[in-house]
């Protein structure tokens, strides 16, 4: 009867439990124009301390260069955030392939909109195979009136533009 119970309870419970309400946002990047391997890059939210809070997008699907953002995979070795012996990072929003020199993408990211107009900025770390690692290619205030300017990058972005969705 307990169990029973139980089962009834959870739909219930499920319900009216608060979920974390995420903003859309549509980002296009566009990368500066170079000869070589494809730019990975990792977008996060940080707080005023420079701690990341989370890890909302990643340009590049192989692991094995998560390494080369530097500050990125020091987040992820101290926070044990690794799924199995070969450190597949138990992280959200890995894309997919890199992107060239001279491309443009469109892509989404989601955020909690508790992290909106409250302090945090979002850190866009770029780096290159053979070529150079950017901590702060773009970093931006997390709020609305940052989303609405054209943003130019310091490193492999050229710059990045944002629409929200919402």
């Amino acid at each position: 009867m307990q169990s029973f119970l139980k089962f009834l309870l959870l739909p219930f419970l499920l319900f009216f439990l608060p979920v974390e309400e995420e903003v859309e946002i549509k980002c296009l990047v566009e990368i500066i124009d170079y000869r070589g391997e494809g730019a990975y890059f990792v977008i996060s939210v940080l707080d005023k301390e420079e701690k990341y809070i989370k890890t909302v997008y990643v340009l590049g699907d192989d692991k094995s260069w998560f390494s080369e953002m530097k500050s990125f995979w020091i987040h992820l070795r101290e926070n044990n955030l690794f799924s199995d012996e070969d450190f597949y990072p138990l992280i959200d929003g890995i894309s997919g392939p890199t992107i060239s020199g001279g491309e443009r993408r469109v892509f989404q990211i989601k955020v909690p909109k508790n992290l909106f107009n409250n302090g945090y900025h979002l850190r866009f770390e770029s780096a290159v195979e053979d070529k150079a690692y950017h901590l702060n290619d773009i970093n931006i205030s997390l709020n609305t009136e940052s989303l609405k300017q054209t943003h130019m990058g310091h490193g492999f972005i050229k710059k990045i533009q944002f629409i929200a969705t919402e």
